[in-house]
């Protein structure tokens, strides 16, 4: 009864099982006893492939049953490689409780999976089974590998690196004639390529590369489907970032296999198919993969990919009748990839010609190229052409100075080719003249025109095209653009070219005045700044103008006297600088945030001229300059406002680096401001110019004085305020601490009424007193310090004294020189002496002038040195208040409790005996720093009364110097014989004056030289305070 009870349950369980699942099949039950058999090894082979075929009809809810014990299968599998047919079911029954599906959570088997790779040996022998030459085998075992990857990735990828011969193998799948099993191969080999660089290494050692171009000739190549582009996608993913693939790849010949996946009829120009736009565009990501920067063999495939002719074909697809934009803009951005930085394709690309539409004649790569990028419709296209365009100028000042040769006015050439038109036109008859007048040869007439511009007028029209909009056509934001962006990598790192342009006149003067004043580039494009204020237009206008005006201002002085020359561009300038950023409105929020761009622009710009003017500027502009940054602007704004332009997004966007080319990204549909060369650029300059506002107004010795001097004094007198309270408080008491010990010797037996304790130290004032005294041996060491820095410091003003003294006596002798020649000067003998003496005196004032200059230069080093030393000694300010506030905490204390202690008392707050014998060390210690004090302060004093001398003997130069003018000036025979000779006295009265100015400055530097000696002497006086109180 048991049995028919247990037999009715099974079935039961068969029956709901069965109609749960919704699939007949082998139930949960009926697994194991199948499983069994299969395991048992005294059953037969035939035994067991049944129970095999039993299995291979399961649901899905036995898969975690089956894979509970694969092992039984893999084995039965292992011992039995010949049956055929048992392999078929085995592996149809591992690919079954493999297999997911899309809507359920696929845990089981996912899991099934992680066990069979899991053991290695499983690996091997799926992989041994592929020498089997069976049709279905070698499909099965692809669709499983198929399923494997799908489902563990990285888990297979490390399983055939750890078996030697599965790739082989699996390669061998490639070479199956039949296209089922090929399929499923590409299909494999796609996968495993993707991002492991090992197997992407086996199998291009493997043949891979001379297969797959096999394949796609059998295909038809461009004509192809479905086949020759997974074909492709498996070459581009062993080529990626796989430098020894792509040598051997173009080792091997097999870039100039690509050319004809690239070649289209003329009837295909306008109409292609799917599968041929698909074999384009991934024949076109394999050559910039070919051509990737920053990478060793790109220069090497850059020259194969020119000479195999499949340069030519790309500027056909991207500057010919192609229909598709994609394929355009495309081939458009792999073509300056496959320039950038090649001298021989970037000649043999200026070379190209192409046949007009219009006028049937030929028209150099160059302007076509210039046409797309500028009335393209698509701005994607305009990108990719601007893309060209940059890659042709970087780095390539003989391209960057050709091309601004042809940069003129689009008027200048409308007067000649208007000229030789009606000279063809007079020469036509009557009936030709009728028709040029119809809309149709006007048109025409417009066009050809149109064409016979060179790419510098292209330029320049669309550059200035938003300051005459065409009535009736809405003006294009992106031709101005993109034209402005051209001219600014034309200029880029080209000082040849910025002072060409500053020559060169858009057009031919008509008249003398013009010819003394011609219009140029820069004087254009500075009063169209100058316009933009009363003007309401777009900010990027603006933005594309300060671009290109600061790469041209960067690193040319000439452009920055010129531009200094306008008397109100500089006022422009901070004017926008300081100007309020505009309330966000509901449709202004876009251009509040160029506005700070348009702002951070204009300070980058004073920036470089800051950085970048020559000595002439600087002498006429520095000081106006250098105070508008400090005090109308303030450096912190100044700092501001760079920091808000490099923070902005569009900055961050474009530092990350060079964007790939996209056409489905929103970013690529609008304009970039910024681009990651300009980013560079910006950076460059912003580390130059970030300490602007100290550098251009440095502080001299004796500005920084005054601070200093009032905090000394304020340290000073409440040093004498604490001193007087402590006398006061303290006058009972012993005047010296010997005197106290003797006192308190001597009055110990008569103050014993209370019984003695033994002495009780106080730890923390003992660790105190400890630290007081490391940080007393620290000061000292600064002391030293700093009177070594003092003693370097009065030998660089010793010599300077020396270089003043020796500046005298030449000037003495210079004088006495003239008195003399003044004094026996007769008129015929002044005629031949007065060239001789005035050079003479001229190689003298010349000589001056470089020992003022010298002179000058050290003064400066003298005063970076100066700056140092007083952060040093403002630190050891800081350090001595320090101790100071520890100093009045311990009195504090001492004074709370003066009354019951004692030098040597109970109470535990006085000094030790140890304590204070170590005081006296430290005094006897100081003794030498005092010494040492004194001597300086005597160095001091004679150092003032030298330069009392100095400044005496310089007086008594000025007299005699005014007196010698005074003879010159006064002199009838100069005046009345050799004019001529008057004039050059003149000029050197003038000459004599600005020595004169430039000598006061020197006097005027050594006053500051003594207040800084005065300094130092103060702060030495106040060092000398600090350690007598911390003796005391």
């Amino acid at each position: 009864m048991n049995k028919n009870w247990f037999g009715g349950f099974l079935n039961n369980v068969k029956q709901t099982s069965g109609s749960s699942g919704g699939s007949s099949g082998v139930n949960n039950v009926s697994v194991e006893p199948l499983m069994d058999k299969i395991q048992d090894t005294s059953l037969n082979v035939e035994v067991k492939r049944e129970a095999v075929t039993q299995l291979s009809s399961i649901n899905r809810s036995c898969h975690q049953a089956v894979g509970s014990r694969m092992s039984v299968l893999t084995n039965l599998l292992e011992q039995n490689k010949d049956d055929i047919e048992l392999v078929r079911e085995i592996i149809q029954i591992l690919t079954l409780i493999m297999t997911t599906l899309p809507k359920d959570d696929n845990i089981i088997e996912i899991h099934n999976t992680e066990l069979f790779i899991s053991v290695k040996n499983n690996f091997v022998v799926i992989c041994d089974l592929l020498k089997m030459n069976d049709y279905y085998v070698r499909y099965y075992i692809a669709r499983f590998l198929v399923i494997l990857i799908k489902n563990r990735f990285d888990a297979v990828q490390e399983a055939i690196l750890s078996c030697p011969m599965s790739m082989p193998n699996i390669m061998s799948l490639l070479l199956d004639k039949r296209e089922v099993i090929r399929n499923e191969a590409l299909l494999i080999i796609l996968e495993l390529t993707k991002s492991n660089q090992e197997i992407q290494k086996i199998v291009a050692f493997e043949s891979a590369f001379e297969i797959l171009l096999d394949i796609i000739k059998k295909e038809g190549l461009s004509e192809g489907g479905v086949i020759v582009n997974d074909c492709i996608l498996v070459l581009n993913n062993l080529l990626k970032g796989n430098v020894s693939n792509q040598n051997f790849f173009r080792e091997t010949g097999c870039i100039q296999g690509l050319a004809p996946l690239l070649e289209v009829q003329n009837t295909d120009m306008w109409i292609l198919s799917d599968n041929k736009f698909n074999i384009i565009m991934s024949t076109l990501d394999i050559i910039l993969t070919l051509v990737e920067r920053n990478n060793v063999s790109t220069p090497p495939n850059q020259h194969v990919i020119s000479h195999s002719g499949i340069m030519n074909l790309i500027i056909r697809l991207g500057l010919g009748k192609m229909s598709s934009q994609v394929i355009r803009s495309k081939s458009l951005y792999t073509l300056g990839e496959i320039i950038h930085l090649n001298p021989e394709n970037i000649s043999e690309f200026s070379g190209v010609t192409m046949k007009s539409e219009v006028s049937k004649q030929s028209q150099t790569a160059l302007l076509r190229l210039t046409t797309v990028m500028l009335y393209s419709k698509d701005i994607i296209e305009k990108a990719a052409a601007f893309h060209v365009f940059k890659s042709y100028l970087y780095n390539n000042e003989e391209a960057q100075m050709a091309l601004a040769s042809t940069i003129i006015s689009d008027s200048s050439n409308t007067g000649s080719d208007s000229s030789s038109n009606n000279n063809n036109n007079n020469n036509n008859t009557n009936n030709t003249n009728s028709k040029s007048n119809s809309p149709i040869d006007q048109q025409q007439k417009l066009q050809l025109e149109f064409e016979n511009l060179s790419i510098g007028q292209h330029l320049y029209k669309a550059l200035f095209s938003w300051e005459t909009p065409i009535p009736g056509k809405p003006f294009d934001i992106s031709c101005f653009w993109f034209a402005s962006v051209v001219l600014l990598y034309m200029l880029k790192d080209s000082i040849h070219t910025k002072e060409q342009l500053l020559k060169m006149p858009l057009e031919v003067p008509k008249s003398s005045a013009e010819a003394q004043q011609p219009v140029t580039l820069f004087t254009k494009l500075m009063d169209c700044l100058m316009a933009t204020k009363k003007q309401d237009i777009d900010p990027t206008i603006k933005i594309g103008l300060l671009k290109l005006l600061a790469v041209w201002l960067a690193d040319s002085p000439k452009s920055i006297q010129i531009f200094f020359d306008g008397k109100q561009h500089l006022a422009f300038l901070v004017e926008i600088i300081l100007s309020p950023v505009p309330t966000t409105s509901a449709g202004a929020g876009s251009n509040s945030n160029l506005h700070s761009h348009i702002q951070g622009l204009c300070t980058l710009i004073l920036g470089i001229c800051a950085q970048y003017m020559d000595d002439e500027t600087a002498e006429k502009n520095k000081s106006n300059l250098s105070s508008i940054i400090n005090h109308r602007i303030t450096v912190n704004t100044f700092k501001e406002k760079l920091d808000s332009l490099r923070k902005s997004d569009s900055f961050t966007n474009a530092e990350q680096g060079e964007e790939s080319f996209d056409p489905s990204s929103t970013a690529a549909k609008t304009i970039i401001l910024y681009d990651f060369d300009f980013t560079m650029f910006f950076k460059d300059v912003y580390d130059k110019i970030r300490h602007i506002g100290t550098n251009i107004n440095k502080p001299r010795p004796g500005k920084r004085l005054q601070q200093n001097n009032n905090t000394i004094q304020q340290t000073q007198q409440q040093q004498q305020q604490q001193q007087q309270q402590q006398q006061q408080q303290t006058s009972p008491q012993s005047s010296s601490p010997l005197i106290e010990q003797k006192n308190d010797h001597t009055s110990t037996p008569n103050n014993n009424s209370s019984p003695q304790s033994p002495p009780i130290p106080n730890v923390q004032q003992q660790q105190q007193q400890h630290d007081n005294s490391i940080e007393f041996n620290n000061l000292k060491k600064v002391n030293n310090e700093l009177i070594e820095q003092l003693t370097g410091i009065k030998l660089q003003f010793q010599q300077l004294q020396q270089h003043s003294s020796q500046q005298q006596q030449l000037h003495q002798n210079q004088l006495q020189q003239l008195q003399q020649q003044l004094s026996s000067q007769t008129p015929q003998p002044q005629q031949t002496t007065s060239g001789a003496s005035e050079q003479e005196i001229l190689q003298l004032l010349e000589d001056k002038d470089k020992e003022i200059s010298s002179l000058s230069d050290a003064v400066y080093k003298l005063e970076d040195i100066v700056v140092a030393k007083d952060d040093q000694i403002e630190e050891v300010n800081n350090v001595i208040e320090l101790l100071n506030k520890q100093i009045q905490q311990l009195q504090q204390q001492q004074q709370q409790q003066s009354s019951s202690s004692s030098p040597f008392g109970n109470g535990g707050n006085g000094l030790d005996s140890s304590d204070y014998f170590e005081l006296l060390r430290l005094r006897q210690e100081s003794e030498p720093t005092q010494n040492r004090v004194r001597q300086l302060e005597n160095e001091v004093s004679q150092l003032n009364q030298k330069i009392i001398y100095l400044t005496n003997e310089n007086q008594l130069i000025q007299q005699q110097k005014e007196d010698a003018l005074k003879k010159i000036t006064s002199s009838p025979s100069s005046n009345n014989k050799n004019e001529p000779n008057s004039l050059k006295l003149a000029k050197l009265e003038g000459e004599l004056s600005e020595m004169k100015i430039k000598y006061e400055s020197l006097l005027k530097e050594q006053d500051e030289v003594l207040s800084y000696s005065t300094k130092i002497e103060l702060e030495n006086s106040n060092l000398k305070n600090q350690l007598s109180k911390l003796q005391q």
